[in-house]
């Protein structure tokens, strides 16, 4: 299976987790889970959230931040990846002056 993401609808979401701003996604979903495209405006954070019961890999595809993990601070940059484990907690802010890009992968654990 291939997924094109320039041809599926963009959906703006305010407050993503509880996050400022919002969020621009990009989503398919299925009974095995979801693959988006998250783009973060600049300013804009996805809330500090745990996640119960699943994990989410999040690859930086452009842009600049800051990912909180477990309560430690990283700078991310394009390339790289946060792995956000059952029962662990994240959030993202966008630092940068251009839209922060990322590609996430959220499995249905069962």
């Amino acid at each position: 299976m291939f997924l094109d993401f320039s041809s599926m609808q963009e959906v703006a979401v305010p407050h993503f987790k509880g996050g400022e701003g919002q969020a621009l996604v990009r989503k398919f979903e299925d009974e095995q889970g979801k693959i988006l495209i998250l783009t973060l405006p600049a300013g804009s954070t996805i809330g500090l959230h745990v996640h119960e019961g699943s994990y989410e890999v999040m690859h930086f595809l452009s842009g600049t931040g800051v990912c909180t993990d477990d309560g430690r601070t990283v700078d991310i940059r394009p390339g790289m990846t946060h792995y956000c484990p059952p029962g662990h907690s994240h959030s993202v802010v966008n630092t940068g002056t251009e839209p922060l890009v990322i590609l996430g992968v959220v499995p249905n654990v069962k």
